[in-house]
């Protein structure tokens, strides 16, 4: 009897300390248990994955606008409702603004796109025109390309009045580039003057010829035409023989190493004899053997007089 006593204080004695050391924990670790305890029913509020994805309504699911949300409100009048599209959920307006952005962003790139293609035909119209026009267009060969860098000026030059056998006389020729209308400044103004128009280079050249006289330049053959001053030519002629004898004037472009022939003057010049000047004429333009017949019978008879003068003494 004794012994189940003792059974039964002991286990009363256990139930004690058990219930003091439950008291125990739920006084300093109340958090902890309250949270072991609100977990399951945080687990069970917790939504299904299904549930918290929800996929957006499609564009076609969209409610179309009625016929009252079309029309146009009346000037002054409030808008009695929402005038927006109404959409299945909260984020199906997000993707409505998404659909519109990219929709913008396509337009916008449609649009630099068409000017693109504009300005790139426009700039395949132009280079075809201007194929066209080269092509249309004969390539000019340089002969061409300089007789049109020719520039018109006046021309003048001078040659005497008369000329006496064997004495030499001055002619002259100038070109005025300047801008003036005649070159007859640059001439001396004793002789005979001819004025006239030439088309000339950048740089000219001016021969004097003829077949009786002996010419010799007094100035460069080739000159540069200047702005500034008129280009003048001179020589000194001699006539050859007496009579009318022509004097040709020629002026020549200068275009690299060739030399183009521009305009030709010709003049007529008298060349008279008299006193002195007949007697040599005569010798020179007889023939020699005349010439030396003439001396030996002059010499033979000049022989005989003297002979005949002394004899009769």
């Amino acid at each position: 009897m004794l012994r189940f006593i003792s059974i039964l204080l002991v286990l009363a004695g256990l139930a004690v300390a058990g219930i003091g050391g439950a008291a125990l924990l739920e006084e300093y670790r109340p958090h902890e248990t309250m949270a072991m305890e609100s977990m399951p029913e945080a687990v069970e509020a917790m939504p299904a994955p299904e549930a918290a994805m929800e996929i957006p309504p499609e564009p076609a699911a969209m409610e179309a606008p009625t016929e009252a949300q079309m029309a146009p409100a009346a000037p002054g009048a409030r808008s009695s409702g929402p005038t927006t599209r109404s959409l299945s959920s909260g984020s199906s307006a997000d993707d409505t603004a998404s659909v519109a952005s990219a929709g913008d962003a396509l337009d916008t790139a449609e649009t630099f796109s068409v000017e693109a293609a504009g300005e790139f035909d426009a700039l395949s119209d132009a280079l075809a025109e201007t194929a066209g026009v080269a092509a249309a267009e004969p390539r000019r060969s340089h002969a061409e390309v300089f007789m049109e860098s020719l520039q018109t000026v006046p021309v003048a030059h001078e040659t005497p009045k008369s000329a006496e056998y064997k004495r030499a006389f001055d002619v002259t020729l100038a070109i005025d580039a300047t801008g003036d209308d005649t070159a007859v400044d640059a001439l001396p103004g004793r002789g005979n003057i001819v004025t006239g128009e030439a088309q000339v280079s950048d740089r000219v050249e001016a021969r004097v010829s003829g077949a009786n006289f002996e010419i010799v330049p007094m100035s460069p053959g080739v000159q540069s035409l200047s702005p500034l001053t008129e280009n003048v030519w001179r020589w000194s002629v001699m006539p050859l023989s007496a009579g009318d004898h022509d004097l040709v004037f020629e002026i020549y472009a200068i275009d690299q190493d060739s030399v183009v022939p521009l305009r030709t003057f010709r003049d007529t010049v008298t060349v008279q004899v008299s006193g002195i000047n007949r007697a040599i004429a005569f010798a020179d333009q007889a023939n020699p053997l005349f010439v030396l017949l003439g001396g030996l019978g002059s010499a033979i008879a000049g022989l005989l007089g003297a002979v005949k003068f002394f004899g009769r003494r």
